[in-house]
């Protein structure tokens, strides 16, 4: 009987040691650059420099300029507001996004031989940013998924997928993607046809006093799995 019981609790031992994980076939997110530069940034007219506003100054509504063209404060939201340096000038809340065609099916080796759908596990999304000369700081990056063809978080069916923390002007900085509560979902969702190529949106909405100077270039990968 002790024997047979150190029998039954070697077999107990043995199943909990094949995890799940075993099965998996992990392989890497194809990765995608983003580049930001002086020309990705949609300033508004009149917007060039830093202008200072509010009471005692020239400008009080910075929607309406005494000089040159006003901003167009319909299309991009224009508010007093005060700098690092503690100054009140002109700020606009400018937003950014950039959008990749992805194909799984094509792009990744491991899942050439799949079509259909396959149950794809996300065990992690990072970030590298490689080059920042950037001279102003980029708030929350969003990462979205969406159909082929859509450009912004805005368009039709993008979901949700993920956020990278705050880039201080010229500081190289990596870490993990936080995940959306519905990324796995998000993902599963444009990978239902494994061959269909969808989109790996970056946006993010900074606040702007003058036209940008320097770039950035900033990765996103990681790692999936072939999950049963």
């Amino acid at each position: 009987m002790l024997f047979a019981s150190l029998l039954a609790l070697g077999s107990v031992g043995c199943d909990k040691l094949i995890s799940s994980d075993v099965a998996e076939i992990p392989f890497a997110l194809p990765a995608r650059t983003y580049s930001l530069d002086s020309s990705t940034f949609a300033v508004p007219a009149g917007l060039a420099g830093e202008v200072p506003c509010g009471a005692g100054q020239l400008v009080t509504d910075c929607c309406v300029l005494p000089v040159g063209p006003a901003p167009d404060c319909a299309t991009t939201p224009v508010a007093c507001e005060q700098n690092e340096n503690g100054m009140n000038v002109c700020t606009a809340t400018v937003t950014v996004a950039q959008s990749q065609v992805m194909n799984l099916g094509m792009e990744v080796m491991q899942l050439s031989g799949y079509t259909g759908f396959v149950n794809i596990k996300i065990k992690r999304i990072s970030y590298e940013v490689m080059t920042n000369t950037l001279d102003v700081n980029l708030p929350e990056i969003y990462l979205y998924l969406g159909p082929e063809g859509a450009k912004t978080s805005k368009d039709a069916d993008v979901m949700a997928f993920g956020t990278m923390p705050a880039i201080p002007a010229m500081m190289q900085t990596s870490g993990d993607v936080i995940l959306d509560s519905n990324a796995a979902g998000a993902l599963a969702h444009f990978t239902s046809n494994i061959k269909a190529p969808f989109t790996f949106i970056a946006e993010t909405t900074p606040k702007v006093t003058h036209s940008p100077t320097g770039k950035i270039d900033l990765r996103v990968t990681g790692t999936l799995a072939i999950s049963p």
